[in-house]
């Protein structure tokens, strides 16, 4: 019984220094994380190219918590996604990025090349969100947990998804999970060299 009890004890002691280790998220990190985002980047789908994706910022202020990207992504000459991104620190933990909606998406389409065409507007353009939260679990890495994403019009409803930035690399993976399966669909996102 003693033993038990201390092979316990071992055991609570390594997850409470685990957690100790575990790195604090700052505002400084959403920043990093918010200016590293930015770009435009090549979809790669299993080892298949398949979509362009561009991060553009937007309604940039100074100082503030709250940063804004435009993101828009397309097939060919077909847009299959469009979203504002909301990067908001939650606490030295955790900070999330809500994903909004477009009232009118046909207007937007292309305006990523021309960000400051969203200075006429604010947020009153953008309908429903849905949430991530991520953690920091190194630097420059942050990942998000499984979540059920209905709200990316290329996934069908229902998938899982799971989001990992990794900045120093320039690089976000997507893993996905189709509704009914466990088979893991891995996608990545190779930032493009600019000049």
């Amino acid at each position: 019984m003693k033993r038990l009890a201390l092979i316990f004890f071992a055991v609570l002691l390594s997850f409470s220094g685990f957690a100790q280790k575990q790195p604090k998220f700052t505002v400084e990190d959403a920043m990093h994380f918010y200016r590293s985002l930015q770009g435009d980047y090549t979809v790669i789908v299993n080892d298949s190219t398949t979509a362009a994706a561009h991060f553009t910022p937007i309604w940039e202020s100074v100082g503030s918590p709250y940063q804004w990207l435009y993101l828009e992504v397309s097939l060919g000459e077909k847009v299959i996604l469009q979203k504002v991104l909301e990067v908001k620190p939650k606490n030295d933990k955790v900070f999330r990025v809500f994903f909004h909606d477009l009232k009118s998406p046909a207007q937007f389409v292309g305006k990523w090349g021309n960000p400051n065409y969203f200075d006429g507007f604010n947020s009153s353009i953008l309908k429903g969100r849905k949430r991530l939260t991520f953690t920091k679990t190194s630097n420059y890495s942050y990942q998000s947990q499984w979540v059920r994403f209905n709200a990316i019009y290329c996934f069908p409803q229902g998938d899982l998804l799971h989001f990992k930035v990794v900045e120093q690399d320039e690089r976000f993976y997507v893993k996905r999970m189709p509704n009914g399966t466990s088979r893991i669909l891995g996608y990545l996102g190779l930032k493009e060299v600019t000049e």
